[in-house]
């Protein structure tokens, strides 16, 4: 099955050969048929949807229009508060609570005239990277419902490749939005860091973008929620991007790319993934790049501990909160947070100077290239019902996408064909710091001479 994508449906909307009313009730149909096997839609409102998507409808019809994104449906990720829906953390430690406002990504959709159609589903408290949830159960992958879709947007990237809609806005904190678009089959973009508007900006390395099925979506999304919010003191000033435009038109002849197969922390990477990597370095030096090959691994697997203390603190400190009957609902969590409870806060602040040497010595691997190319997940999907493949703990499937976290710089996921299995590879292009139109713009060259990589089927197999 082919799913239209956002500039389908927008076009068609131009054209008056779909009206928004079909295509919300048809994303409506599609959760009640594609939900129940693969979980990625946790609050449904049918009656808003519908209620919005004829307003839509009527704009449409008097040529008055709003955006492209008028009466595009998109179901909004449990972290994110939109008006009216319920939030969760996707922990069962939490009691829930009913947001009161709209997070600027959520905003910025409505105010173009998006038609919100309810909640999806993520990992506790956002700091696994698999798509299992103690309040929300497991979020399956439509490629085939056995794979892990990744996390923490899980339900979003589940639900775009799932056909439920065209795109989605994921967060990212240590590869949240990249690693479900690798294990998904999706292209999806970690922006530099303030360039999407995020209140609370509670973290430096935390940043929302967009999930879709192919790169001129991503952009399209991606100009949309960069449009200023002035909650936000830590954005970056505005650019004013249509990031969708001169996407077809790039050459990357003389481009400057290092490509590190492995960065040596977390697993190795996979022969398959590293196979993909190759093949698309390949097809940068047919076309001029200047592309050098980066054999010896820049970092070592300890590198990883600063990081894993850092987050294990900041989880530990909202996880706290909870009350301590419910903390015992989610049981990972309360095992992973437990070391928080013996660490002073030098031992806090060392990790934190440790976090910034990595984030050094990272920045200096661009130091005279434009790209990195790296994987973005060390292998493709593993088991659905897993929290990490056997021999990997649940914070090492982090490493391949965390750094660039750190360093706030812009990192898209690409699909590069599949594996043996079948499952779909994700490709890592990571650029300078504010350079997220470079990023888009060699993906899409990229995405041009990408092997194929058929819409999901939501096979249940």
């Amino acid at each position: 099955m082919k799913f239209p994508t956002l500039r389908d449906i927008s076009q068609a909307y131009l054209r008056r050969e779909l009206s928004p009313v079909e295509v919300v009730r048809a994303s409506l149909d599609r959760i009640e048929a594609i939900n129940p096997k693969i979980n990625a839609i946790y609050h449904v409102d049918r009656e808003g949807a519908l209620k919005t998507a004829a307003e839509s409808e009527r704009r449409w019809r008097e040529g008055s229009s709003l955006s492209p994104f008028d009466g595009i449906p998109m179901s909004i990720k449990d972290a994110l508060p939109a008006i009216g829906m319920p939030i969760y953390r996707g922990s069962a430690a939490e009691q829930g609570v009913i947001a009161d406002t709209d997070h600027p990504t959520v905003a910025r959709f409505r105010e173009a005239g998006g038609v919100i159609l309810g909640k999806n589903t993520m990992c506790d408290y956002g700091i696994l990277a698999s798509g299992n949830s103690s309040r929300h159960g497991v979020t399956r992958n439509p490629r085939n419902t056995n794979w892990n879709t990744g996390a923490s947007s899980s339900g979003a990237a589940a639900a775009v490749a799932a056909g439920i809609e065209p795109v989605s806005i994921g967060t990212d904190i240590v590869g949240s939005i990249r690693i479900p678009a690798s294990y998904c089959g999706l292209v999806g973009l970690k922006p530099s860091r303030g360039r999407v508007p995020y209140h609370f900006p509670n973290h430096p390395a935390l940043v929302a973008g967009p999930l879709a099925r192919n790169v001129h979506d991503a952009a399209m999304l991606l100009a949309l929620l960069a449009h200023p919010d002035a909650r936000d003191f830590t954005a970056l000033p505005p650019e004013h991007h249509d990031y969708a435009e001169s996407l077809e038109d790039v050459d990357p002849a003389g481009v400057r790319i290092a490509v590190l197969p492995d960065l040596g922390l977390g697993a190795t990477t996979a022969p398959s993934v590293r196979a993909g990597i190759e093949a698309a370095a390949a097809v940068l030096r047919t076309a001029g790049s200047d592309v050098r090959s980066i054999s010896e691994a820049p970092f070592s697997p300890e590198d990883l501990d600063p990081i894993e203390l850092h987050y294990l603190v900041r989880c530990f400190s909202e996880f706290r909160r909870a009350r301590a009957d419910l903390q015992q609902r989610s049981p990972f969590i309360l095992e992973w947070t437990r070391r928080g409870e013996e660490l002073s806060a030098a031992d806090y602040y060392d990790s934190w100077n440790a976090t910034q040497r990595l984030r050094e010595r990272t920045y200096r691997l661009m130091d005279d290239v434009d790209f990195l190319l790296v994987p973005s997940t060390a292998d493709t999907a593993f088991e659905a019902d897993r929290l990490a493949p056997e021999g990997q703990t649940a914070f090492s499937l982090w490493a391949p996408t965390c750094l660039f976290n750190l360093t706030e710089q812009p990192a898209a996921s690409l699909p590069w064909g599949t594996d043996a299995a079948g499952k779909p590879i994700g490709l890592q292009i990571v650029g300078r710091r504010f350079d997220d139109r470079g990023v888009l713009r060699l993906s899409r060259y990229l995405e041009r001479h990408a092997p194929d990589l058929a819409d999901a089927s939501c096979d249940t197999s």
